[in-house]
């Protein structure tokens, strides 16, 4: 079980780098909240008939669409942050203790990734599960599907992240991925705007992204209780997509490790 110290040391790691002052919870609850006002509030001066067909017909389904969206996102993007922040590990001098390690390099990944998305997201889905109940957007017989769907966010986001951290490890300066993958994840995903109300182009590109999948089969789950034959297809698609990441994670890790023995400079510690 030495791979499950290495992720257990790596999300403390975490907590001690990022986590260390008040307001850094503070802001991990406001900002997001933020966000889903600035959403919400974008919708108000129209009206819902346009989107009766995807059973959002009031504005209590609104909320937990919006809702839901955002805290699942929140998710993948703070596995976004935790990976370019891999290039501070380099200009610390500390990149090298990841190939010199005896430790298994995915958990390592793995360990950063966990770390970072259960510190981010804690009290934003707090207030989420808190929200859904309120509005009564959530009936009681769907509850059972929480902790499915829960875990459904946890496994992809962290295959999600270690598929990043690998990429950031590889290149001495890869912050340009994330401004490229942030915005357009938000937009095609279906975070703020359902993904058929979106061009065959818009689609497509949203294809690409895990998140997609993940919101069609989580929204379905906590507001309908069962999965559309589209959920159904997406949780296809998913597995298919956790496949490819961890391979190309894999790929890219030990590259990674090659070029690093060839062209890096490994100080001992």
């Amino acid at each position: 079980m030495n791979w499950l110290k290495v992720v257990k040391g790596e999300i403390y790691k975490q907590h001690r780098n990022s986590f260390h002052s008040k307001i850094t919870y503070f802001s991990l609850l406001i900002w997001p909240i933020l966000h889903f006002s600035n959403a919400y509030f974008s919708y108000k001066p129209f009206s819902l008939d346009n989107l009766k067909f995807i059973q959002l017909d009031s504005y209590d389904q609104l909320i937990s669409f919006l809702l839901i969206g955002f805290l699942t996102y929140l998710s993948f993007k703070s596995l976004m942050q935790s990976a370019w922040q891999m290039s501070y590990e380099r200009s610390n001098g500390t990149l090298e203790t990841i190939f010199l390690s005896p430790a298994n390099r995915l958990s390592i990944l793995y360990g950063r990734t966990l770390g970072a998305l259960f510190e981010n997201i804690w009290m934003f889905f707090v207030f989420t599960i808190f929200m859904l109940f309120i509005i009564g957007a959530i009936p009681i017989a769907h509850i059972i599907y929480l902790p499915v769907c829960f875990l459904l966010i946890i496994v992809t986001a962290t295959f999600w992240g270690g598929l990043l951290n690998a990429i950031f490890l590889f290149s001495r300066d890869a912050s340009i991925l994330f401004m490229i993958l942030d915005d357009p994840m938000m937009l095609f995903s279906g975070v703020r705007i359902p993904v058929a109300l979106f061009p065959v182009w818009a689609q497509v590109i949203g294809f690409i992204f895990p998140l997609t999948h993940v919101l069609f089969v989580i929204r379905d789950l906590l507001l309908l209780g069962t999965l559309s034959p589209a959920s159904i297809n997406s949780l296809w698609y998913l597995v298919i997509e956790l496949a490819l990441m961890l391979l190309i994670t894999l790929l890219v890790v030990k590259r990674a490790e090659r070029h690093a023995r060839v062209n890096g400079n490994l100080t001992f510690y």
